[in-house]
């Protein structure tokens, strides 16, 4: 050890006296021009040129080594499915392929480049590729697809016949097969003009929807003639375009940034048409005949943005922004014109300011302000209607602001304590009509106040412990799902020891309470139909509650093992009026609903080529809508029987194992099973099983 100590001591000594005698030897040979030295020393500039070149010959800089890795995989995909599996596996294109994927990394000086894909089926891919050239190209390219099994729903089975009035059901047989696949593209190019402070961004996006769903419309008019209830398939193409282009540039001491948006929708699928009965409402005749309906309207919409901020860095940092934007209704519709016409103009500010007088406190404020002008056309016209011209009501016009103050205190680095305030402030440009009486009540200004504090806590090594509380109050609740006061709580806790144990554990409980509720009954509906305020007032009381736990624990190296429970509830009473034909319909109501969700985990790995891998997970649902048994007056009906119809019950199940074996440093082969299930215990329609068995070889270089 000491003669290689030694050793290496004089190899150091030897480098540094060699070089030395590098630098001096150039040194030497350099001319004695001291007149020409003089004119060098009156710029400086040849003489740093040669200064600079000297020492480049002297210490050669070393080239930068490039690391690349390749890796691939690929295999096939066996599905069996028992049943219907689109509820036991909702994200997944059932049917059994081939797979495979690859991913190349290729890190150098100046050129950095990542390709990553993975193939499962033409409705369920991904790709990214990253492209970086020396800071001064970054290109980026992605593409992902995802499929969505989703189900129908039933109407009620057998018609209802009221004396002179009567509802007739058109349900299609199959409530299975829909699906809709979700692809969305995206490509982004960020250039810096070399040594300009400049950078020029595009942007381009692309989502676009296919397949098929089921739609549910209705044809009523509760006069007389028939009311006809429909639930049909229907094809979905939609597609979203979107463009950006802007710039960013350093400017002294702020930066200015401006990009422009544009986005268009176009819905691809043939306008729905129905044939809809003849109808005399209160003197407005419609005609019969095949008409238009539920359109999927176009839309296009494009915005300017401009930003100013200052440097990051530093004890004061200020931003502030400007957006216009407008949004075109497109519609393309036969029967109706006008529609065309509307528009919506959308003026957006932004303001931020954060102050850190010292490492310890940082104070926030943020300012938002959001006008939007909504424009539509005071008529439009419907060919079906033997008055075709129709009054449209004016929209509605909003105006927001919204502030919000933050203090944020460090005395420790164990301690965080964290205060916040926000305000919102909502004005309305309300236009009332007294026969609309049925509206919801909406205030033309409203106000929204929340405070909070939270604090973040390091006591022991390992451990953080966060609490928070907050308190919102709403002076006019816009809706009746709205809330006039909030109380909100939140304690989480993490933990880990050395490597081998750790655990997570959070619970959050908030209450919404709102006692103002105001309702309208029809009190006559001989024309012209009047209106009474409902008395007493309606209350709601909605109370969330959720609790998660994991832990993790690793015996010895070669096992770890993982659990974890959750628990998420809603408990929501509320005063429930079951006609507006009179007073005599209100009931109490309470909706409950709860999940159980449990998972246990398992890795061993066997020797330094085998591993193996299992989990299990379930999660149990539960959900009623329970309103108190009563019997109304004529005509309004009953509550017995509700609870019964609304109740769910469910169990999802999830198993997998998945075992690799390594037969060289590059080559393993991998094989997987999965099972999944639901299980329905009032309504088995949808009840199904899925078993996968993925085999693969993945490979390395």
């Amino acid at each position: 050890m000491i003669k290689l100590l030694r050793l290496t001591c004089l190899l150091a000594a030897a480098l540094v006296v060699f070089n030395l005698s590098v630098i001096n030897a150039l040194a030497s040979e350099k001319p004695d021009t001291s007149t020409e030295t003089e004119n060098h020393l009156a710029d400086g500039s040849e003489l740093s040129e040669l200064d600079e070149a000297l020492l480049q010959e002297a210490f050669p800089a070393k080239a930068a080594e490039t690391h690349s890795l390749l890796e691939g995989y690929t295999g096939y995909r066996f599905l069996t499915i028992d049943n219907y599996g689109g509820r036991a596996s909702k994200y997944n294109y059932l049917h059994s392929g081939i797979i495979g994927g690859a991913s190349y990394n290729r890190l150098g000086q100046d050129l950095k480049f990542t390709l990553d894909g993975n193939y499962l089926n033409d409705k369920d891919y991904y790709g990214d590729l990253n492209f970086d050239y020396a800071g001064e190209y970054r290109f980026h390219l992605r593409t992902e697809a995802l499929f969505h099994n989703t189900t129908g729903e039933i109407l009620f089975s057998e018609p209802i016949d009221f004396p002179g009035i009567a509802y007739i059901p058109h349900q299609d047989s199959s409530l299975t097969g829909y699906g809709l696949k979700t692809e969305q593209d995206s490509a982004s190019l960020r250039y810096k003009i070399h040594d300009f402070p400049l950078h020029v961004n595009l942007g381009y996006w692309r989502m676009v929807k296919e397949g098929t769903s089921q739609i549910r419309f209705a044809d009523i008019a509760f006069e007389g003639t028939l009311n006809n209830f429909f639930a049909r398939s229907r094809s979905v193409n939609r597609e979203t375009h979107e463009g950006k282009i802007g710039f960013d540039t350093h400017l002294g001491p702020i930066d200015l940034i401006y990009n422009f948006q544009i986005r268009q929708f176009i819905n691809k699928a043939e306008q729905l048409r129905d044939n809809y009965v003849e109808r005399n409402v209160f003197g407005s005749i419609h005609r019969s005949g095949i008409q238009e309906h539920n359109e999927d309207t176009d839309s296009r919409y494009f915005a300017h943005t401009v930003k100013l901020h200052t440097s990051l860095a530093g004890g004061l940092v200020g931003a502030g922004s400007y957006t216009y934007g407008k949004r075109d209704n497109l519609s393309r519709l036969n029967d109706t014109t006008g529609a065309d016409q509307t528009s919506a103009n959308l003026h957006n500010y932004a303001g931020d300011l954060v102050y850190t007088p010292f490492k310890e406190l940082s104070l926030g404020f943020k300012y938002r302000r959001q006008e939007v002008e909504n424009r539509n056309p005071s008529t439009i016209t419907n060919s079906f209607f033997i008055n075709n011209i129709l009054a449209v009501r004016p929209s509605i016009g909003t105006e927001k602001d919204v502030i919000l103050a933050t203090l944020l205190f460090r005395p420790t680095n164990q301690l965080t304590v964290k205060g916040e305030y926000k305000g919102e402030f909502l004005h309305r440009n309300l236009v009332h009509y007294l026969d609309e009486t049925l509206n919801w009540y909406l205030n033309e200004n409203e106000s929204t106040h929340k405070g909070s504090i939270s604090v973040i806590s390091r006591p022991l090594k390992g451990l953080r412990v966060t609490a928070r509380y907050g308190y919102t109050s709403t002076d006019h609740p816009s809706y009746g799902t709205s809330f006039a006061q909030k109380h909100e709580g939140e304690l989480t806790s993490n933990y880990n020891l050395s490597g081998r144990l750790g655990f997570t554990a959070s619970y959050r409980n908030s209450r919404e309470l709102n006692d103002e509720m105001q309702r309208r009954v029809i009190s006559s509906s001989t024309p012209p139909v009047e209106y009474a305020q409902f008395s007493p007032l309606l209350s709601r009381d909605k109370t969330t509650r959720n609790f998660t736990t994991a832990a993790w624990f690793s015996p010895f190296p070669k096992l770890t093992i993982t659990a974890s429970y959750g628990f998420l509830q809603n408990d929501m009473d509320q005063g429930l009026m079951f006609s507006i034909t009179g007073d005599g319909s209100l009931a109490a109501s309470n909706y409950r609903s709860a999940s159980h969700l449990y998972s246990l985990g398992t890795a061993y790995r066997f020797t330094e080529k085998a591993d193996l891998s299992l989990t299990l997970q379930e999660v149990h649902s539960l959900s009623e809508f329970k309103p108190e048994n009563k019997t109304f007056p004529d005509p309004y009906g009953y509550t017995s029987g509700i609870t019964e119809l609304s109740r769910s019950k469910t169990v999802e199940t999830s198993f997998s194992a998945r075992g690799n074996y390594r037969f060289t440093r590059n080559l393993t082969c991998s094989m997987e099973y999965m099972l999944q299930d639901y299980y329905d215990k009032f309504y088995s329609q949808f009840d199904g099983t899925v078993h996968s068995i993925t085999a693969y070889v993945s490979a390395k270089w």
